[in-house]
């Protein structure tokens, strides 16, 4: 009798260890990505803090064996403190991108992942005296590290890189001024729970040139 609820335990360990495999398995998946972060913009007269938010949607589709091809975009927010304008501004436009990554499948626990994506911003920007700018950049991102697996769990950590440069265009008095990343790297750490084998809630920060955080909803299949 011990011996058949011995095999019955051994069994059943087994068949779980089996099934925490699955959760994260390669394919495509769809993202619902909500986030906020901080970095500066550099003007002509120095650097201004801009707030920028992102809520948007991500679809992924496997194009070789580990590589996946991403294509993101949704709404954005911009606020720059003490930006060169008359009158201070804020405003909402759009963004739209594509993204390259790589995540190894070999490792059972650690493996690595790198991503590279280049993504283009537009915001319009209005204030209380009528006066209106368009703010537009193209911003290139990449990043790198290893990721933990166990179970239900999923953890990531690395570093990053971030370089971009726009234009702001003002209505009233008309002008246009240049603006680029004030600086470029950083480090970023994320951490992502599976509430069933396709589904996972990722949160994500950054520190270093952008301080932000990120929730990720995705669904993978």
């Amino acid at each position: 009798m011990r011996q058949r609820l011995l095999i019955l335990l051994l069994f059943a360990a087994c068949t779980q260890a089996a099934r925490a495999d699955d959760y994260g398995s390669p394919g495509g998946d769809t993202n619902l990505e909500l986030g906020r972060y901080h970095t500066d913009f550099k003007y002509f007269d120095g650097d201004h803090q801009a707030d920028v938010g992102r809520y948007g949607v991500a679809f992924s589709q496997p194009v070789a064996d580990d590589f996946a091809f991403e294509l993101h975009g949704g709404y954005l927010t911009l606020d720059v403190d003490g930006e060169p304008q008359p009158v201070p501004a804020s405003g909402s436009g759009r963004y739209l991108g594509l993204m390259g990554r790589y995540e190894g499948s070999e490792g059972d626990y650690l493996n690595f992942s790198a991503e590279l994506a280049y993504t283009w911003h537009d915001v319009n920007s209005y204030n209380l005296q009528t006066a209106s700018s368009e703010s537009t950049w193209y911003e290139t991102w990449g990043e790198a590290g290893p990721v933990f697996r166990y179970d239900r769990w999923r953890l990531s950590l690395g570093a990053y890189y971030q370089g971009f440069s726009g234009t702001e265009t003002d209505a009233n008095p008309y002008r246009l001024l240049d603006f680029s990343a004030a600086r470029s790297v950083g480090a970023y750490g994320g951490i992502a729970f599976y509430i069933d084998p396709t589904g996972s809630i990722g949160l994500y920060a950054t520190t270093g040139a952008r301080h932000g955080v990120q929730l990720v909803f995705r669904r993978e299949f």
